[in-house]
């Protein structure tokens, strides 16, 4: 009768155990948005900087950036509070997190916006009709009444805008965002 031999491993040094080495896929954790940035570097070309740079040359002048400073001190309403009335009156009840999207704060920045607007009588919230975990906000009959006069205060800004222009620099702007638009739309998805 054979006595059975031990199995011991081979040990690290033994030419038999070394198997071809696979390259190690380097596992890198995704980077955010503004470290990608940082990595990517200064990428400005001529007309991004003089875009940016006319940009904050019309951002001097209040009448044109805010046209509706004077209803934000009188209603005693944040440009965010306004923000929120307008994008509710445009779109109607709305998810309160696609509602922060729009106006570009966070979840938990727009709980607290909503809620200054719920106490001031202008928003009220809700469910949603297809999800109902989810919160929406509309605006009330005095919200609504607020939404007009925030309609009529934007108009008002952007005639005097467009009274600093030619009819045919008007139509040519007009033409370039309508494109621009478009494009947009092909590019990616609204959200």
């Amino acid at each position: 009768m054979r006595r059975p031999t031990s199995i011991t491993p081979p040990s690290e040094h033994d030419p038999r155990s070394e198997a071809p080495e696979e390259p190690a896929e380097e596992l890198q954790p995704e980077l955010s948005s503004m470290e990608r940035l940082f990595q990517e570097g200064d990428q400005s070309t001529p007309d991004s900087r003089r875009f940016m740079e006319l940009l904050k040359q019309l951002a001097y002048f209040r009448s044109l950036r805010d046209p509706l400073a004077s209803l934000c001190d009188d209603m005693r309403l944040t440009p965010t509070q306004v923000h929120a009335l307008g994008w509710l009156g445009m779109d109607g009840p709305t998810q309160v997190g696609v509602l922060a999207q729009r106006i570009g704060i966070t979840k938990k920045t727009i709980t607290g916006v909503v809620d200054r607007l719920e106490d001031m009588g202008m928003v009220e919230r809700g469910r949603d009709a297809e999800d109902r975990r989810a919160v929406t906000a509309k605006l009330t009959s005095q919200g609504c009444e607020l939404y007009k006069a925030i309609q009529l205060m934007t108009d008002a800004g952007v005639r005097r805008l467009m009274e600093l222009m030619e009819p045919q620099d008007r139509e040519s702007l007009f033409g370039i965002i309508e494109r621009i638009v478009v494009r947009m739309k092909g590019a990616r998805p609204a959200r």
